[in-house]
């Protein structure tokens, strides 16, 4: 049967895929379905047709999944952020397992792996210590402040509140939702590039009660900074750091060209593990700092290096794996592209006084060609790549270089499985152990820790 865009089709869903969605057959054809759930019949409209598959979203639950709950959010029907908020927590666990475990079955051809439960995160909910709020014009002309519609740049609600952060940042979003409408400014529009107001980010040291505010807008100066000031310090007694980032450019991302400091200190810390991390806006730390704490430690128990013990660190980012090796291991270089994370990495080693620790700013398979020889020294290899994983060079050079270990922690399964194949490909390595790990619940994404061992050459 040959679908079209706009069809309603009933479905029954059986599982879920990579990227969330729910998976079933109508006539033989794979249906991936927006928000469907495990175990439930829905009633879905086609959105997307391709030859061996169609996209649809969900218009009507027939018979809801055992597995689904009421959701928390006020704003579900809206936001695309919580898209499992209304699957039982344990079946996200479950689901996540599942998604590792179809990634290297069907992508890697890893056969016989078994594949512990993913490791729960600590908190459910309130366990973000980072969020990012648009502005927008309303029809009002006033500024809206809050988050996209799913599939849309231009297109923001204001948010009543969020179950991802803390309650304290609704109040801050809130708050500053009314200075930016008192201020008289518009919102900016990203079609038109005008307008002053752009975003609102949040951070937070859940583990030092430290609150940033960091005011995203386009240039020009802040007509009413007095009264920004005086009322944030007033209703947010854990505000530590108030900025302002001046983006002049086009692009739809919450960092300036130009900081300006409002109030206090222009960094907020972190402690994990014993370790301070100093945080400034535009650094990238891991959102879940508990859940975080505990997959840094899981790679370090996974290392077990000696004294004696060279690591790579590669794509350390600003050096938090690095550092909660180097306490065990006699040196651990981190390989990082981005200058002012390296700059963060340096500066985070020389507040916890670690010395065994160098990071270098460049391309990780720039690296290896560079200073072959000192990575040939390196026993164990870490690697920690964005989404899009390993560069083919960068397999290239670990099966050159054969390290007796690596621990490959990966944010993405597809491109985890693809990598673990290639780099066990011809036995030059062997997939000893895998643990997926819960860094964000009521999402799809999950965190995977693969160790792999060197193969003795034949």
């Amino acid at each position: 049967m040959r679908y079209r865009r706009g069809q309603e089709i009933d479905v029954e869903v059986e599982r879920v895929a990579i990227e969330g969605r729910g998976v079933g057959r109508v006539d033989g054809i794979v249906v991936f379905v927006d928000k469907g759930l495990p175990g439930e019949r829905v009633r879905a409209r086609v959105s997307r047709v391709k030859r061996s598959f169609v996209h649809a979203r969900v218009v009507e639950v027939v018979r809801p999944s055992p597995l689904r709950i009421p959701g928390r959010c006020v704003h579900l029907p809206l936001c695309g952020g919580c898209t499992w908020q209304e699957l039982d927590y344990e079946a996200q666990l479950d689901a996540k397992t599942g998604l590792v475990q179809e990634a290297l079955e069907r992508l890697g051809g890893f056969r016989g792996i078994e594949i512990p439960r993913a490791l729960a995160s600590p908190e459910r909910f309130f366990y973000r210590n980072k969020m990012e709020f648009s502005f927008f014009a309303g029809s009002d002309g006033e500024p809206v402040l809050g988050l996209h519609t799913p599939g849309t740049f231009d297109r923001v609600f204001d948010l009543e509140a969020c179950h991802l952060m803390s309650e304290s940042s609704n109040a801050i979003v809130a708050r500053v939702r009314d200075l930016a409408r008192r201020s008289g400014l518009a919102a900016y529009h990203s079609r038109r590039h005008e307008g002053f107001w752009r975003y609102l980010v949040v951070r937070e040291g859940k583990n030092t009660g430290q609150t940033m505010v960091n005011l995203v807008t386009n240039a020009g100066p802040l007509p009413n900074r007095g009264e920004v000031v005086d009322t944030l310090k007033r209703e947010v007694p854990a505000l530590t750091s108030l900025l302002r980032n001046i983006n002049t450019r086009r692009a739809t991302i919450a960092v300036g060209e130009e900081q300006e400091l409002l109030y206090g200190a222009a960094e907020i810390d972190e402690i994990l593990a014993g370790l301070r991390f100093r945080i400034s806006a535009n650094s990238f730390f891991q959102p879940n700092p508990r859940q975080a704490e505990r997959l840094f430690e899981l790679v370090c128990d996974w290392a077990d290096p000696s004294g004696g013990d060279e690591i790579l660190d590669l794509y350390a980012g600003t050096g938090v794996i690095s550092l909660f090796l180097a306490r065990r291991a006699r040196r651990v270089t981190g390989i990082e592209l981005a200058r002012s994370a390296v700059a963060d990495a340096e500066r985070n080693a020389q507040l916890n006084g670690v010395d065994n620790c160098r990071f270098l700013a460049g391309e990780v398979r720039d690296f290896f060609k560079r200073r072959a020889a000192e990575a040939r020294v390196a026993r164990l290899v870490i690697a920690d790549p964005p989404r899009a994983g390993l560069h083919a060079d960068v397999v290239r050079a670990l099966r050159l270089l054969r390290p007796v270990r690596i621990l490959y922690v990966s944010c993405n399964p597809s491109t985890l499985a693809r990598d673990l194949q290639l780099l066990c490909r011809d036995d030059f390595f062997r997939l000893r152990r895998v643990q997926p790990v819960d860094m964000f619940p009521h999402t799809y994404h999950v965190e995977t820790v693969a160790e792999l061992v060197a193969q003795s050459p034949s």
